[in-house]
């Protein structure tokens, strides 16, 4: 197994535990949990967020395989929204109907990178 085919199952594992982090961390958002806030939620979604951006970036330019291309950028834009809207709305003191259309903003971020990969929604440059 080379690097590459390696470092891409590692994004895709680190891409199922972030968004099971997601998933579970906006649940107990809706629940009034305030496991939500607590150091070991934030460190484990800080991390899995790290790792699933380092191996991105690795797929995408270290390997040689995309470069900065369509499919790179709107990969991107998918992880970014996921990103900031999921700290926006997981963030305490939020009224909880914002947060969860945040939240759920969010999650469509995710789908959407998910389904660039996949090759279901069309790059258009």
């Amino acid at each position: 197994m080379d690097n590459n085919t390696l470092i891409l199952k590692v994004h895709v594992i680190i891409a199922l535990l972030s968004l099971a982090i997601y998933l579970l961390r906006g649940l107990w958002m809706m629940t009034n949990n305030p496991a939500v806030t607590g150091k070991p939620a934030l460190a484990s979604a800080s991390l899995s967020m790290l790792i699933l951006l380092g191996t991105g970036v690795w797929l995408a330019f270290v390997s040689g395989a995309h470069g900065l291309d369509g499919f790179v950028v709107f990969k991107f834009m998918g992880l970014l929204e996921y990103i900031v809207l999921g700290v926006i709305a997981l963030k305490p003191g939020l009224p909880r109907p914002t947060a969860i259309v945040l939240w759920v903003a969010g999650l469509g971020g995710f789908v959407f990178s998910y389904l660039v990969a996949k090759g279901v929604v069309p790059v258009l440059f």
